[in-house]
């Protein structure tokens, strides 16, 4: 029987059009589902939505001495800017590439041949790829369906609604943490509820103990070790139990971790392992079917403890190429560490490789700790900026196993020891041609000065037997 495609693509996230637009340019045909509900309206591009909501914060800060109705600007705004994403990414776009794209729910067959049926159509390829992403978790909290509650795939509808002034935010993922900060600088009155001992819990204490006394001097109310017992609603308040306390609120946004989006695609009825975490994969991407490949959310993969857009167009295009060639690319997934991560607060937190935590936990004793501060950088003194820390460990020869950076402009910061740590760099070699001054980049020229004192004061405290045989 003829195959009518080389690959079929399951999704409509930006990972799934990214690994159309791979398997375009590997000249192969394509043929993109995008599962959709009647209702449901597709935003490839929905993580970016609180930070675009804080990029406009940022310039729209209100002063929390007086709380009042916030408008909807900050809302346009954002639905705006996902909007364009969304565009660069759209259906026509995709078609004009030689992408067919065809929308609505559909499910793997086996017999007569592996095939995937939607919208009265067999589709037929010699691969397929499932890349569906994740969607909101729903909160075992008793009360909270009556009461009604806002997750990220519905904080653009809020652009049509009266903005809720007092928002409870329950959970310790990042966005939560992003979006809480975000609503108090747009007059909004904040709770953040997490039941962990700190908030970010992936990050180092701290690190995480610098963003929380930000988020406090913006005006957000954090409870730590806290769980929500009970929603309940009275005179269009939503009122949210916490052990012996009860705050009235408008709206309740949950920041609990996303789980894979598996509808009903007969996995199982092709072959296909998985669980509530996610399909069971291998080091290639491959399911326990080996003509079906997934890679992300959909998998349970993480970046730093988080779910990560970036982590999974970068698996997406791994499996596109595994899943059209013989020769298989197999992933490291210990070395996922050392693909950059941030938190999108203001300021923002970023980190690749190795964190002061892990080194500590893991008793490492060749490990040394570089430290500077952005406020003694020119850039950070023309502009009145008097936060920002960065630490790097190396080890006794330079090699740089991590790094973390937390001011202004860190998630481009990071990319420089993230590129150092793929090309194993040594600490010195960020220091072997001069940065521009002033711009952000002394920061990171600073922190690698550091190594060269520190050797300065190493080698003040060796013995002629110690040089010989460090020597050797």
């Amino acid at each position: 029987m003829t195959l009518e495609y080389d690959l079929v693509i399951i999704g409509a996230t930006a990972a799934a059009r990214a690994a159309a637009i791979e398997a375009v340019n590997l000249q192969a045909r394509v043929a993109l589902v995008l599962p959709q509900l009647a209702d449901e309206r597709l935003h490839p591009q929905r993580d970016f939505y609180p930070y675009a909501l804080a990029r406009i914060a940022q310039s729209h800060r209100i002063e929390r001495t007086r709380l009042q109705q916030p408008t909807s600007y900050p809302w346009k705004y954002a639905e705006a800017a996902i909007d364009r994403l969304d565009r660069q990414l759209s259906n026509s776009v995709l078609a004009a590439m030689g992408v067919d794209t065809i929308v609505g729910m559909g499910e793997f067959c086996r017999r007569p041949q592996l095939a995937f049926n939607v919208e009265n159509r067999v589709l037929r390829a010699r691969a397929y790829l499932i890349a569906t992403g994740t969607i909101s978790h729903y909160p075992l909290i008793p009360g909270i369906q009556a009461a009604g509650y806002m997750v990220l795939d519905r904080l653009p509808s809020l652009v049509d609604r009266q903005i809720p002034l007092r928002w409870a935010i329950v959970g310790s993922e990042s966005v939560g943490v992003e979006l809480a900060q975000t609503l108090a600088k747009l007059g909004c009155r904040v709770s953040l509820i997490v039941e962990t001992e700190r908030i970010l819990p992936y990050e180092d204490p701290d690190l995480a103990n610098l963003i929380q006394a930000q988020l406090e001097a913006d005006g957000v109310e954090i409870y730590l070790e806290t769980i929500v017992t009970n929603v309940d609603t009275e005179n269009r308040a939503k009122l949210v139990t916490l052990g012996d306390e009860t705050i009235a609120v408008d709206e309740i946004f949950i920041a609990l971790p996303d789980r894979p989006r598996l509808e009903s695609f007969n996995l199982l009825g092709v072959g296909v392992d998985y669980t509530e975490k996610g399909i069971s994969i291998d080091n290639k991407l491959q399911t326990s079917n080996e003509r079906i490949y997934a890679c992300g959310g959909v998998c349970g993969n993480v970046l730093g403890g988080y779910h990560s857009q970036s982590l999974t167009e970068y698996e997406a295009k791994i499996a596109v190429r595994n899943a059209l060639s013989r020769r298989k690319t197999k992933i490291d997934y210990n070395s996922y560490q050392n693909l950059p991560w941030a938190v999108y607060t203001d300021p923002p937190l970023a980190r690749v490789g190795m964190t002061l935590s892990m080194a500590t936990n893991s008793n490492r004793r060749d490990r040394i700790v570089l430290q500077s501060y952005l406020k003694n950088s020119p850039q950070a003194i023309i502009s009145g900026i008097n936060s920002g820390f960065c630490q790097v460990i190396v080890t006794p020869t330079g090699r740089i196993l991590g790094a973390e950076i937390f001011g202004h402009n860190a998630p481009e910061l990071i990319q420089i020891f993230a590129i150092a740590i793929h090309n194993q760099l040594k600490i010195a070699d960020l220091t072997a041609v001069p940065c521009l001054s002033p711009s952000y980049t002394e920061f990171i020229y600073q922190t690698a000065q550091e190594w060269h004192t520190y050797q300065r004061q190493r080698r003040q405290k060796f013995t002629w037997f110690d040089r010989l045989c460090w020597w050797k």
